[in-house]
């Protein structure tokens, strides 16, 4: 296998067994992106699934009035695409590498072929999608009821990734403000905000928090709902 799966599991691979990986990864096609690439754009006519090997990928979608939101990022072990091995429709979302990133991609034909050999990966797809439907609409609830410093600081602990003893986000202040739906001077202020609490750091096109706990509790002390999806 080309490019192995990151032992950094994402949502869909979860508790995959080992022999249930190299089963999906054999199964698709390993697809390569620079940083910055298309992976699929709204509306292509893809069906199938595409699991991330190494990487990320950013999902964002622009209105008619040119205006871009960025829905979520995708690390290594997410895949996406799902509703395609069911439905006839096209992917709804564009996908952008970020980093250099590696894609499994398995066809729809490839994936019921591997459901006769791997019928236990049905579960694994379904719990997938459970959970994505759980988030989309609490991230819907965050909208309405939460303020825009609450939403960008819950984006970050969403985002954050282990950098040797604290964490990072690799985002610019436009691609935060996407994710949450706000202007690039709303969020430059909130990401103010924070630092002077001693929260975060902010660098070039990157967050650093050094206590990700500290920032869990001060997003909880503002969520008007106690959080039910577990991010571990």
């Amino acid at each position: 296998m080309d490019a192995p799966f990151s032992p950094f599991f994402g949502e869909f691979l979860g508790r995959m067994p080992e022999e249930m990986q190299a089963a999906l990864a054999s199964a698709g096609t390993l697809m390569r992106y620079r940083d910055g690439a298309t992976i699929q754009q709204r509306g292509d006519r893809k069906p199938g699934i595409s699991v991330i090997a190494e990487g990320a990928v950013r999902m964002s979608a622009t209105d008619a009035e040119g205006e871009r939101s960025t829905y979520l990022v995708h690390g290594p072990g997410d895949a996406f695409g799902e509703m395609t091995l069911f439905l006839d429709i096209p992917r709804t979302l564009d996908a952008v590498a970020v980093g250099d990133t590696a894609i499994h991609e398995v066809s729809r034909a490839g994936f019921t072929q591997l459901l006769d050999t791997q019928p236990a990966i049905r579960d694994h797809l379904l719990v997938s999608l459970a959970r994505q439907l759980s988030l989309a609409l609490e991230r819907l609830d965050d909208q309405r009821r939460l303020p825009a410093n609450a939403r960008l600081a819950k984006a970050l602990v969403d985002l954050a990734e282990p950098d040797g003893d604290h964490h990072i986000v690799r985002a610019s202040q436009s691609a935060l403000a996407e994710a949450i739906a706000t202007s690039r001077v709303t969020t430059g202020k909130v990401l103010t905000e924070l630092a002077e609490a001693g929260l975060v750091e902010t660098a070039y096109r990157a967050v650093r928090i050094a206590d990700l706990s500290a920032l869990q509790d001060w997003v909880a002390a503002r969520s008007l709902l106690t959080p039910l999806n577990p991010r571990d």
